[in-house]
């Protein structure tokens, strides 16, 4: 596992990885692990709606614009976002894949279409959609970590606020949350990615010193955001918490997480894993399309169920009168029959 894990991170730095936008970007939509379509969507909707009504609570118990100014609560925020984008973007590609085979299938029991074979578009709004899907995975992830740890380790123990639901949520079922959407999703995690967290680290680092700049007080009528992050009491203090925070604590808790995603390849494909591992051929156009798939291999994990880009290889649908469904990347004439 040493020169695997060795192997894995010698890779991570190369220029493609910092594109925040996969070859194949139906891993932004499917889960790892065989849930079907409708579990799949019903556990992005639960999601969406547990956060939203948390947010929501938030808001109601501060009863102030600047609850959003903690980091805490602007992550969990995001983290709805997230929900609420991934959840969009899935039940679009849901029905739209549905509506696709079926009209396939229907053309070719008619005689209608001469086409052997078809291609599922990618828009561009979807596309998109799906970078900032995975932007948003990026930061709310590691930010939720991060929340966690400095929230128990250095805010708590100086407060000594009591305990509550909404603590406990905000600063532990958050972590729960994304470790667990990271673990059931089939999202990849790149260490070179460090940079765009970077870039929103040092944003809210910015509107932090702003905020002090500009004689704003937070929601208990102090000069500053956080005691840690007070720029004219407590200078040197402020600066050592912020390359900390950007130095240290982002790449750590990013590194922590590309071994979790790590970790969850690893699952999927040992010996228990490949019982419940997703089989994609199935999952897209069997479960999701309505079509019997057709007996062949399993899809090559560098392929997308979805049309290529200019210069990239398609993963090309057959769908014959009989109702199956077959994949293939081969030339129009090597089209599979039904046996």
């Amino acid at each position: 596992m040493g020169a695997s894990w060795t192997r894995s991170f010698r890779k991570e730095f190369q220029v493609k990885k910092l594109n925040i936008f996969p070859s194949t970007p139906e891993l932004l939509l499917e889960p790892r692990w065989h849930i079907p379509p409708w579990a799949w969507l019903l556990y992005r909707l639960s999601s969406l709606i547990y956060t939203l009504a948390w947010c929501i609570h938030s808001a109601l118990l501060f009863a102030t614009p600047k609850w959003l100014i903690l980091l805490s609560h602007l992550t969990y925020c995001m983290l709805g976002v997230y929900y609420l984008t991934a959840l969009v973007n899935l039940a679009v590609v849901l029905v739209s894949i549905r509506r696709f085979c079926g009209r396939k299938v229907q053309e070719k029991s008619s005689g209608v279409s001469s086409e052997r074979r078809a291609s599922f578009p990618l828009t561009t709004p979807l596309a998109v959609s799906l970078c900032l899907q995975w932007l948003l995975q990026v930061i709310v992830s590691a930010f939720s970590l991060i929340v966690s740890l400095l929230y128990w380790s250095i805010h708590y123990p100086v407060s000594r606020h009591p305990i509550r639901p909404f603590s406990i949520n905000l600063h532990v079922v958050n972590s729960a949350q994304v470790l667990l959407d990271l673990f059931l999703s089939s999202t990849p995690v790149h260490l070179s990615h460090y940079v765009y967290l970077l870039a929103a680290g040092l944003l809210y680092l910015l509107f932090a010193l702003v905020f002090w700049l500009g004689g704003f007080t937070n929601i208990y009528g102090e000069p500053y955001v956080y005691p840690v992050l007070d720029f004219g009491g407590q200078p040197v203090l402020a600066v050592l918490c912020t390359l900390g925070f950007a130095l240290i604590c982002l790449p750590l808790f990013h590194l922590v997480l590309w071994n979790v995603h790590l970790l969850r390849e690893r699952l999927a494909r040992g010996p228990w894993g490949k019982r419940f591992a997703l089989r994609r051929e199935a999952w897209w156009w069997g479960g999701v399309g309505g079509l019997a798939p057709f007996p062949s291999p399993a899809l090559d994990p560098e392929l997308s169920v979805f049309a290529g880009r200019e210069g990239e290889p398609q993963l090309l649908l057959t769908a014959p009168s009989h109702g199956y469904c077959s994949l293939s990347t081969e030339s129009p004439s090597d089209c599979h029959s039904s046996a």
